[in-house]
């Protein structure tokens, strides 16, 4: 829901309309909080709704509780996220990295002592996470409070009025934007579901979670990436300039692009080493190091379609990438991913091959419709926005 600021934030930051933030603070905060409460209780009710997609029932209660568990940090999380789209579309992204990476250092460091020096067990995990989640949300409050206070110029003037004013337009460009990513995460989970019903199902979740943790955090680089790409074009846009934010769009992609290679290339020269780093089982461990391979291309496909989602974000267009994502995953992808992973029975190296074809899918879609963008009117329309 968040992402709603990336359109609004960085438009009003361009048109010089700061005062602008007070509002939307108001009224992104208002809408999270609505969005928390169907969160809360799908997360609540995870196991039972693990247990009826098929899950074995003690692995079910055991993510259950982890999940539970994590709800603790859920409003500091929000409220974080909401500060984080305000400050970043000024163009000040330091202190985050500062406290998201000090916040990833408490986190691994706590949740290793709770975990095996408390009776907490595998939920210290979990505990240590809610706890990361208020601290960062803590440390961007003291950013503003006492080191810098940009929220000065925001004008924010607590009410309901105020807070209700821009909702409609937080739920226009933020669900959309939420489905975004929420269509390719669910198309993710659902290969997690099958990858527990294949033959020797314990290789075959090892693996896969090998598979997933890597091109997760492979695609982070890639997300900087996207989230720096809208930031300037939405202030371009916001500021009337189509063209520089034209610019802007094919610099991102040819970037992406060119470091997708390098760190593909880097992928596959670890391979032997990064399944270690997530589980210690020798055979899973095996089967990993030759897996990787299969998802080198989706790793560079991820990141050209993480700078294309970055321009759409910019432009206020979050509902046409959640179509194209809704269709090339779920038309193309998973149906792809469960033909050659279960009917030809090419195991979770099929899956995530027939994933990789939806996203290259959506790749194609992208590249067409960023293509044919009428730029002077998408900034016309961010102008006439404010």
């Amino acid at each position: 829901m968040a992402t709603a600021l990336d359109t609004l934030c960085t438009q009003a930051y361009g048109a010089g309309n700061i005062k602008k933030f007070g509002v939307l603070l108001q009224s992104a905060l208002l809408g999270m909080a609505l969005t928390l409460i169907p969160v809360s209780l799908l997360n609540w009710f995870s196991a039972d709704i693990l247990k009826i997609l098929g899950q074995e029932p003690a692995l079910a209660d055991l993510t259950g509780g982890f999940v539970r568990v994590m709800l603790v940090g859920y409003p500091a999380l929000y409220a974080f996220e909401v500060l984080k789209k305000l400050v970043q579309a000024e163009s000040v992204t330091f202190p985050m990295a500062v406290l998201t990476g000090l916040g990833n250092v408490l986190h691994i460091s706590l949740g290793y002592y709770l975990s095996q020096h408390t009776s907490l067990g595998y939920l210290g995990p979990a505990v240590a996470l809610s706890l990361l989640e208020v601290a960062v949300f803590g440390g961007m409050l003291g950013y503003l409070l006492w080191w810098n206070p940009m929220h000065v110029a925001w004008c924010v003037e607590w009410g309901w009025p105020a807070a209700w004013s821009h909702v409609s337009q937080v739920f226009r460009f933020g669900v959309p934007g939420m489905l975004m990513m929420l269509i390719e995460w669910g198309a993710i989970e659902i290969l997690t579901l099958v990858a527990g019903i294949l033959p020797n199902h314990i290789l075959t979740i090892g693996v896969n979670s090998i598979l997933s943790s890597t091109l997760n955090l492979w695609y982070m680089p890639y997300f900087g990436l996207s989230v720096a790409a809208t930031i300037r074009m939405g202030n371009l846009l916001g500021a009337n300039k189509p063209e520089k934010a034209k610019r802007v769009m094919s610099l991102t992609l040819r970037l992406s692009f060119a470091f997708a290679l390098v760190t593909a290339s880097l992928l596959l020269l670890l391979s032997p080493i990064l399944p270690r780093l997530v589980v210690n089982d020798v055979d899973i461990v095996a089967r990993g190091s030759t897996a990787l391979w299969f998802i080198a291309p989706l790793h560079i496909i991820d990141a050209l379609n993480a700078a294309c989602q970055g321009c759409f974000r910019a432009m206020g267009k979050q509902d046409v990438a959640s179509g194209v994502n809704a269709a090339a995953f779920y038309l193309v992808g998973v149906p792809v991913a469960v033909l050659f992973g279960l009917y030809f029975k090419w195991s979770v190296e099929g899956l995530w091959s027939g994933f990789t074809l939806g996203s290259l899918s959506a790749n194609f879609i992208y590249q067409f419709l960023l293509s044919r963008v009428d730029w002077a009117v998408v900034a016309q329309d961010a102008v006439d926005r404010e």
